[in-house]
């Protein structure tokens, strides 16, 4: 079983629709964010992933939707790797009501790691190593 970085967010009255629910392309937002602090709380901050000259952009994203959040939910993010391969890193962020055992949202990004040219290089291996912990494969 890996483990589980978890992360909270509030959700704003921006991030709803005219049903006062959290619109639906939202809570990718909300896992970005999430991937975001794993990445920091692990000492990897993006910004000094990028500077190295290491890039992560979107492949693939899913989500499964099971439930819906509100305006001003306090959301609990749980995220873990679901993947990691040579130059591949998946992200799994299960979105629910802080304190709630209930999903609301599973949202899946691939991503994949590129230089500043474009092309695919190896996921660095410090970076690797921080998140093995988190790997949910074998």
């Amino acid at each position: 079983m890996p483990e589980f970085h978890t992360t909270t967010y509030r959700v704003s009255y921006a991030d709803t629709d005219r049903m006062d629910r959290v619109y639906y392309a939202n809570y990718f937002v909300i896992a970005e964010r999430a991937r975001t602090e794993f990445l920091r709380d692990v000492g990897h901050a993006y910004k000094d992933i990028e500077a190295s000259g290491c890039l992560f952009p979107v492949r693939n994203c899913h989500a499964r939707y099971r439930g819906y959040a509100v305006y001003d939910d306090l959301l609990e993010c749980r995220s873990h790797i679901g993947a990691m391969r040579h130059a591949t890193l998946t992200f799994v962020t299960d979105i629910r009501r802080a304190g709630s055992d209930a999903s609301l949202v599973v949202a899946t990004v691939e991503l994949a790691c590129v230089g500043e040219n474009g092309k695919p290089r190896v996921i660095p291996e410090a970076l690797r190593d921080a998140l093995v912990p988190y790997l949910a494969e074998a």
